[in-house]
């Protein structure tokens, strides 16, 4: 039996060398605890039996994609000053956490799966504002589907945490109905201007004398102004540069589905069975109340019309030279902004007018009191 006690005890410690490698799933577990737990003498389990589940344990969370590590308490305090659990600089032994993908060479966050599901969300949303505003975007309003695993009429609070609109708001499901709630929000935006989006739009206005600018160049200067958002994010994710691209086609009013990943979920069940069956030989899984709920999040995406943005554009380029280019004719940017300005003055005084005739008929009939 000593030799299943040292190959058991030479694993782990070899294992424990393993140098964190920023996995999109890890947990972290005990190695003084697992050797205690895997090789001391018992009467009803034998060391090799304890060496198989092992085994068994590390085949199943490979299989799942969860990358464990068999460390001490020294090695988890210095895993490194750009790593963040739950926001803080120390992991927990037993604790299953979900990198943020947003691709910052800098900090790389991790947090269990209820915090995770709801950063990922928020980075999302903010990402698609701060490209899409350089693009002409007036409004994006969203909603919840949410798929309740388990049927009951009840009324709870929710705070889906959307970065500078957090929304705070009372679900009610009722059991006979549908499993499915709807929660409504949205945020506006002013017009300020697009050069982006005339820079790289496929349909060119005359006052432009050069050919569309390649999209990939554009968004990757645009953030390279960022020390938040990042063009690797854009690079790997599919449903923003397909809707970037409508817009540049024309579109005008965007909508599409941000679903959550499945593979998640999967995992946190897979570590429970596995604290249940082996929690009592150190493999076990901090508690956590996942939510039983599925959040897949509509985004309706309304951008400004061409001519709005073109007024606003030729605006900045009057009055900022430093947006001065060889590509643009002034002559023709001016001629532009009179012929605009011209037909909203004309469209404003119209209304003057109908304004002006509407207190001009209730002060008549104020003065007939």
């Amino acid at each position: 039996m000593g030799i299943i006690v040292n190959i058991t005890t030479n694993e782990i410690n070899e294992k424990s060398k393993k140098i964190f490698a920023e996995d999109d799933m890890v947990i972290f577990f005990n190695k003084d605890e697992l050797i205690n737990n895997l090789t001391r003498n018992t009467f009803t389990t034998t060391h090799a039996s304890c060496y198989r589940k092992m085994k068994d344990v590390e085949k199943k969370m490979k299989k799942k994609g969860i990358e464990y590590y068999y460390y001490n308490e020294n090695k988890l305090n210095n895993l490194g000053n750009k790593y963040r659990f739950n926001d803080e600089r120390k992991p927990n032994f037993n604790t299953l956490y979900f990198k943020i993908k947003d691709y910052n060479p800098n900090i790389v966050s991790y947090y269990t799966y209820n915090d995770y599901i709801r950063k990922n969300e928020d980075y999302k949303y903010d990402f698609i504002i701060y490209l899409f505003r350089h693009f002409g975007l007036k409004r994006i309003s969203w909603s919840y589907d949410i798929e309740n695993d388990t049927m009951r009429t009840n009324s709870r609070s929710a705070n889906f945490g959307i970065d500078a609109a957090g929304i705070n708001v009372d679900i009610s499901t009722e059991e006979e109905d549908s499993n499915e709630s709807h929660v409504l929000g949205f945020r506006k935006f002013s017009n300020t201007g697009a050069i982006d989006f005339f820079n790289t739009c496929s349909r060119r206005v005359f006052w432009y004398t050069y050919c569309a600018k390649n999209i990939e160049h554009v968004v990757k200067e645009i953030l390279e102004k960022s020390d938040k958002y990042f063009y690797e994010y854009y690079e790997n994710n599919r449903d923003i540069q397909v809707n970037l691209d409508n817009r540049l086609n024309g579109g005008m009013d965007i909508e599409y589905t941000f679903r959550q990943n499945d593979s998640c979920k999967l995992a946190i069940n897979k570590m429970i069975k596995i604290s249940n069956k082996y929690g009592r030989f150190g493999f076990s899984m901090n508690n956590e109340s996942v939510q039983n709920n599925t959040f897949n999040k509509k985004y309706g995406i309304l951008f400004y019309k061409t001519t709005e943005l073109e007024k606003s554009t030729l605006e900045n380029i009057i009055w900022n030279s430093e947006l001065y280019t060889d590509y643009i004719n002034m002559e023709t940017v001016n001629k532009r902004y009179k012929e605009l300005t011209t037909e909203d003055t004309s469209d404003l005084r119209k209304r003057l007018r109908e304004l002006q005739d509407m207190i001009a008929r209730e002060e008549q009939t104020l003065n007939m009191l």
